[in-house]
């Protein structure tokens, strides 16, 4: 809607490309759940962002989780993350979910109220070593 959202998505992507990590942003706006459950087939971790409209997580994003629990994924790190503008719910609606699919959350969900600034945004981008980082220890 306002991209906030988006913004924190695209930080989070750059920390982990910048520790070497293959990534993809899927949007849901233009893509379909389908997409996102092929696209987790290979993938080690899952970051979910979803704005908070009237005290939920956006439809959009809540559909792609129903759909994704169901699949039962696993081995997968993340964390979640959001935008709002008054209440925030989403991002501890999304870890709930998160957890209820066995992801192991490397770090306490994100949110920015409206649009996110520099420490917001540098919090994202940290992200990535976050993950690296527990990567490397699981690899050991």
């Amino acid at each position: 809607m306002w991209k906030n959202t988006e913004s924190m998505a695209s930080a989070i992507a750059e920390g982990l490309q910048n520790q070497g990590i293959k990534t993809k942003l899927i949007s849901m706006s233009g893509n379909h759940r389908s997409d996102v459950a092929y696209e987790l087939l290979d993938a080690g971790a899952l970051f979910v962002g979803s704005p908070t409209i009237n005290n939920n997580i956006f439809p959009t994003i809540a559909d792609v989780l129903t759909y994704l629990k169901g699949l039962k994924p696993q081995n997968l790190v993340g964390a979640a993350f959001g935008s709002y503008g008054w209440s925030g719910e989403s991002v501890s609606q999304v870890e709930d979910l998160l957890r209820e699919m066995n992801v192991r959350l490397v770090a306490e969900g994100i949110k920015a109220r409206n649009a996110p600034g520099a420490e917001t945004l540098n919090a994202c981008i940290s992200l990535g070593a976050e993950v690296k980082k527990i990567w490397d220890e699981t690899l050991r």
